[in-house]
């Protein structure tokens, strides 16, 4: 065997092993289900298991260019070292993942190592006294399996025999070759050269949680969890438990109010990239720029002191969707454990009869959006592949133009007598400002947003001639400020200041809002509108309901802010200390208040 073909065979290896584990979770967990399903799973699985292939088969390229100039015995045990620890950490991968998901219902994830790190007696406590012989003997066994075709490969190798005139000449050809192999990896480890790269969320292909779940690679999830591993339920412990409750209780409110009324509308709902209040004319910054949003938030409810989360897309959107405040140093979307257990707007429109879809220009894949979408009620996800291939013209892949002709023909074909939920996530006006053919202003940025915001005015005047207009509600608002104005001080209060339009055949009048709120409270504000119950969503409050406690709380590394109606404080939790503030009386309840509220958001998120 040639250190090409151990190369390739190593890949294959590695791929195949994958395989045949999904077989056995779908021989165990997916017995009712057809051989379509099982095939979908092998089908849409088998992305993460190249991947994990990619990263094993990296560490023996470079061993085989060691080998290449260097045939020691040493090398032997290298190799047969490896290749055990290989064999072990994919046996008690694979193996546990096999076990323990009939336990937990998910794949494995960094919480066997918080049981053992914080219980060891606890780890094991739900396992009978058979499992705890049978399940390590299984795992070694498995292992000696997974080292046995290393150990061949191996073998082949040192088959190999050629003479020292021959062999610096391969060897300089192979060592190039090897060398250029093992760099291509990076393309199966990363899932292509896209801009999105492989989350656990990438394979996921059905509103069926168990059938995503068998297609992802346990050892994917686990290494993907460590990564984003926190010690959530012990972090931003500023005051006594109980202290932080009683003031935290204060502060949600998530009963329908009384005065409201069951509507059947359709929503749709659009969250637009990087948009700020500084680019409307309203702001005086800039002029022209979004005519069309000038003009909808004299149309509809205008919520002028309205404000942003955070400062990331992956952020907002669980924001928006689920109600869930941001967190400094985090993202939930980046955990597929808490954040497809999390409640959401398609949640709760989907069991009350709602067709729910969501739609974006890019790689839903990105930052595990689509395992969250799917998880939390999505049942139809349209993203960039699913566009022909001469509409992905940016860098972040269809433009909003052609998104928005999607959502509109999709509105015109649906059943009138049923009722949907459409999301949309824009994307044109993220750098690097790539729009196509539209040069309305110089500056790119400003074009963009021109751009994004004429066919957000395209989009809406279409669906005014429809005859759904009329009983639906759409729901306008950015994911954060992006790039505009410039110079961006995340200490800031402008940085977050973003509108909030809702407008459509269920706003009876144009009205300008002054309550403060910021995205968590759409989620709550919606289903009130729509007289669904929101009391899933504790930290959503209902924007037009007079008895909730109204303010705005966002966070960005490492640091939140609070504002009220009379002011608002910055605390830096690196330095300890008030950032910025208004000049008032009431800094230091405020900042307490937001000490208890992120204290009480760890603790929620610390129970998943």
């Amino acid at each position: 065997m040639t250190n090409i073909k151990a190369f390739l065979s190593t890949f294959l290896l590695w791929i195949v092993v994958g395989v045949i584990t999904k077989v056995l979770f779908c021989l165990i967990y997916l017995g009712e289900y057809g051989i379509a399903d099982w095939m979908k799973v092998m089908w849409h699985g088998v992305r993460l298991d190249v991947s994990i292939a990619g990263y094993l088969t990296m560490v023996v390229g470079l061993l085989l260019i060691v080998r290449i100039w260097w045939r020691g015995k040493g090398m032997k045990w290298i190799w047969h070292v490896w290749s055990g620890i290989a064999a072990l950490v994919c046996s008690l991968g694979y193996v546990s993942n096999l076990v323990l998901y009939g336990y937990w219902r998910f794949p494995l994830d960094n919480t066997p190592l918080l049981y053992i790190k914080t219980s060891p007696s606890d780890a094991v406590a739900s396992m009978t006294t058979v499992q705890m012989i049978l399940v390590p003997i299984v795992i070694i066994g498995v292992a000696a399996l997974l080292f046995l075709p290393q150990w061949w490969i191996w073998r082949s190798l040192e088959k190999q025999t050629t003479t020292r005139r021959e062999s610096l000449g391969k060897r300089i050809s192979t060592t190039i070759v090897l060398l250029v192999l093992t760099a291509l990896l990076i393309i199966p480890i990363r899932g292509g050269v896209d801009t999105g790269t492989n989350h656990t969320g990438s394979v996921y292909f059905s509103t069926d949680i168990l059938l995503n779940h068998a297609a992802v690679n346990p050892i994917f999830s686990f290494v993907e969890a460590v990564n984003h591993q926190e010690d959530i339920a012990t972090r931003y412990r500023f005051m006594d438990d109980k202290e932080a409750e009683r003031i935290f209780r204060n502060m949600v409110h998530a009963s329908l109010r009384p005065d409201a009324e069951k509507h059947d509308y359709n929503v749709v709902l659009i969250c637009m990239e990087g948009f700020s209040k500084y680019i409307m004319s309203e702001a005086g910054h800039v002029k022209g720029v979004t005519p069309s949003l000038d003009r909808y938030s004299k149309e509809g409810l205008y919520f002028s002191r309205f404000y942003a989360n955070s400062f990331r897309t992956d952020r907002a959107l669980v924001a928006v969707l689920s109600g869930l405040p941001a967190q400094p140093t985090m993202s939930v979307m980046d955990m597929p454990r808490i954040s497809t257990s999390l409640p959401s707007i398609a949640g709760s429109l989907g069991k009350n009869g709602y067709d729910t879809h969501f739609y974006y220009g890019g790689d839903a894949n990105y930052s595990n959006m689509k395992s969250y979408l799917i998880g939390t009620g999505y049942q139809h996800v349209t993203h960039q592949f699913d566009f022909e291939k001469k509409l992905q013209t940016g860098k972040w892949g269809v433009a909003d133009g052609p998104v928005y002709d999607r959502m509109l023909a999709d509105i015109k074909t649906f059943e009138k007598s049923k009722r949907f939920f459409k999301t949309m996530m824009t994307g044109s006006s993220h750098e690097p400002f790539d729009v196509p053919d539209y040069h309305k202003l110089k500056q790119p940025a400003l074009n963009a947003f021109s751009y994004a915001d004429y066919h957000l005015g395209r989009f809406i005047e279409g669906l005014k001639k429809l005859p759904q207009w009329n009983n639906t509600l759409v729901v306008i608002v950015p994911d954060h400020l992006g790039c505009w104005p410039e110079k961006i001080d995340n200490y800031k209060l402008w940085r977050y200041e973003i509108p909030l339009i809702m407008l459509g055949g269920m706003i009876p009048e144009p009205r300008k809002m002054d309550v403060v709120g910021s995205q968590i409270d759409i989620s709550a504000t919606v289903l009130a509108m729509l007289g669904l119950p929101h009391d899933d969503f504790l930290y959503s409050k209902d924007l037009l309901d007079d008895d909730a406690p109204h303010f705005a709380f966002f966070t960005f590394p490492d640091a939140m802010g609070l504002i009220d109606s009379t002011g608002y404080a910055i605390f830096d939790n690196t330095q300890k200390t008030v950032a910025a503030s208004s000049a008032d009386k009431s800094v230091d309840e405020r900042t307490k208040n937001a000490k208890a509220y992120l204290q009480k958001l760890y603790d929620y998120l610390g129970g998943f």
